[in-house]
């Protein structure tokens, strides 16, 4: 009897110590920090470049903090030589949605390589540091060379990466009704308004209101050559630097 009670004895005190190690075991498991991964921070993507250009209008300039001008006769000088004759010309406004660096104005002359029609940037002038959103490129006495772009602008992103652009006006554009050839044009005017269709080929079409009130006394003809930021429209368009050929 005194043999089985002692056996028992020992049984009762091998499944505590047992049990004792097996809540050890899990103390250790819960207690034991568990390693925790570095968030890794992502860079926010950059926005995409939007760059727009217009013809100059009081209401236009009146929308930006500041105004960067550069005379365009000052280009055709570095083109043709000094004493160039100013012209009126016209007034183009440029502006972008992200900074654009060390902006300038630039000539451009055209070659053929491999049969493809390149651009070749050869002066540049009105050195701009930094156009900020909400600020604009102002270019005075703009005059167009012809229908192949002689002119444009370069600028370096925030990456430091150089880009180059051709302007040119849009020579697609076309307006419906037409009031350099509708020969009743103020008749078309419905409780003194008339919708304006701008046609652009490849593009969708853009529209404008003109009033009576607006027009006033002077001539259709007139009011639409002064009002010609409303339907004259403009090109930028990126290329690549013929040295890169």
């Amino acid at each position: 009897m005194k043999k089985i009670v002692s056996i028992l004895l020992v049984i009762f005190l091998l499944v505590g110590v047992l049990a004792a190690c097996g809540r050890g075991a899990e103390a250790d498991e819960v207690d034991t920090p568990q390693p925790t991964e570095t968030p890794v921070l992502e860079e926010p993507p950059r926005p995409e470049l939007e760059l727009k250009i217009s013809l100059a209008s009081n209401e236009l300039l009146g929308t930006f903090d500041h105004l960067h001008e550069v005379d365009y006769t000052v280009l055709r000088e570095a083109i043709y030589g000094s004493g160039v004759e100013r012209l009126n010309g016209d007034k183009l406004v440029i502006w972008a949605n992200v900074p654009l660096y060390d902006l300038s104005l630039i000539a451009i002359t055209s070659d053929f390589v491999d049969d493809n029609l390149v651009f070749i940037p050869v002066n540049a002038i009105g050195n701009t540091e930094a156009l900020l959103p909400g600020q604009a490129l102002v270019i005075d006495h703009y005059v167009e060379g012809g229908t192949r772009p002689t002119s444009g602008i370069s600028f370096a992103s925030e990456s430091g990466e150089r880009h180059y652009f051709w302007m040119l006006a849009d020579q697609s554009v076309s307006m419906y009704p037409n009031p350099f050839s509708e020969p009743d044009f103020l008749g078309l005017f419905e409780d003194g308004s008339l919708e304006i269709e701008v046609r652009r080929d490849g593009r969708a079409s853009q529209y404008f209101t003109v009033t009576l009130d607006e027009i006033g006394d002077a001539d259709p003809i007139d009011w639409f050559v002064e009002n010609r930021h409303l339907w004259y429209l403009f090109i930028l368009s990126e290329f690549a630097w013929a040295s890169q050929y």
